[in-house]
């Protein structure tokens, strides 16, 4: 399971870029256990307060791509806690009122009936990767009459900043089974966030958020000589999927041939956005910045994980430079793709 420094960063700021491995790196989910844990995916997420933005579910591995709703969970009251617990387990299931004490094989009963301990459960990033690793263990072990270990160890956590590094990220996470030449389109990918999209654009706006990126707009005022000035804003906008998809296709160096229902202008938008991020192809390959390190993305949020872990007299590297504006990408250490 993954350890609780793993969540220090505002979820405001912050996503969570997930890897786990099967153990050995052996190839044991088939196409029927990795449609099992989608659904399980879904199911917990319904439970827990996360937001699943991407993720690619491959036969030795998985990425999630999430964040937490810590400020939703905090303020949840004692029924909201409840129904959401019983939504993904069942309406008769009732959540833990204290801790199991193994010497005595007793209940230490929590005062407030274990709100708070449910509280803390459902609002952990960390609880859900767990519950979401324990539970599909439990379904193949069953399913393939065996016993014992399937992942090789605790999940990886990678801090991911909101907006721009996001959008790399989860274009990373989509392009998995492209790079693995499963297949050449990644929306032909069953277990994937593009490829649900472009299935079941009903259901995806159910399970999956969105991502927001700031862009630049010129506004054009009149002061009180009668002149006129530019006037720069930056505001959030949420990525449409049809730019988003572009989006992967261009950074990945996917082929377009029957790509029909991207438009024109979704590919003009798509590289005006790699043009402004600064990165080429950087995708077609394993990018250990996203994968390997602690936290990618803003020279704050990097920052606050060197002074976490003690490091805070070791700047945050520069990995993706855009010479334009001058603007960076910033890791806790500046790992090559390969």
């Amino acid at each position: 399971m993954g350890r609780d420094y793993r969540w220090f960063i505002d979820q405001e700021h912050s996503s969570y870029h997930i890897i786990s491995r099967v153990s050995r790196g052996e190839f044991l989910l088939d196409d029927d256990g990795k449609e099992y844990f989608m659904n399980l995916m879904f199911k917990l997420a319904k439970a827990y307060y996360v937001d699943i933005t991407s993720f690619a579910i491959m036969s030795n591995h998985f990425h999630i791509l999430l964040s937490n709703r810590r400020d939703e969970v905090e303020k949840a009251t004692k029924d909201e806690l409840f129904s959401k617990y019983k939504e993904a387990y069942g309406n008769n299931a009732e959540p833990p009122e204290g801790s199991f004490i193994k010497k005595s094989y007793e209940i230490e009963y929590d005062e407030d009936g274990g709100v708070e301990r449910l509280r803390q459960r459902l609002g952990s990033v960390s609880r859900y990767i767990q519950e979401l690793k324990q539970g599909f263990t439990k379904w193949y072990n069953y399913k393939n009459k065996c016993k014992g270990v399937l992942w090789a160890d605790r999940f990886k956590g990678i801090a991911i900043s909101k907006g721009d590094a996001e959008l790399i990220c989860s274009a990373y996470v989509d392009l998995n089974p492209v790079r693995a030449g499963i297949v050449k389109k990644p929306e032909d990918y069953r277990w994937s966030s593009i490829g649900l999209r472009v299935r079941n654009a009903g259901k995806s706006k159910k399970v999956l958020s969105t991502i927001q990126i700031e862009k630049l707009h010129i506004k054009i005022i009149e002061d009180v000589k009668g002149e006129y000035k530019r006037i720069k804003e930056w505001k959030k906008e949420v990525v449409s999927f049809s730019v988003y998809r572009a989006f992967v296709y261009d950074s990945g160096k996917v082929k377009k041939d029957g790509a029909s229902s991207i438009t024109e202008q979704a590919y003009k938008e798509s590289k005006s956005l790699i043009k402004k991020l600064g990165i080429t192809d950087i995708l077609s390959y394993k990018y250990r910045n996203i994968t390997e390190g602690l936290a990618f993305g803003s020279y704050e949020i990097v920052a606050n994980f060197q002074e976490k872990f003690n490091r805070k007299f070791i700047k945050p590297r520069k990995v993706i430079i855009n010479d334009e504006d001058n603007e960076a990408f910033y890791s806790t250490r500046n790992l090559k793709a390969i």
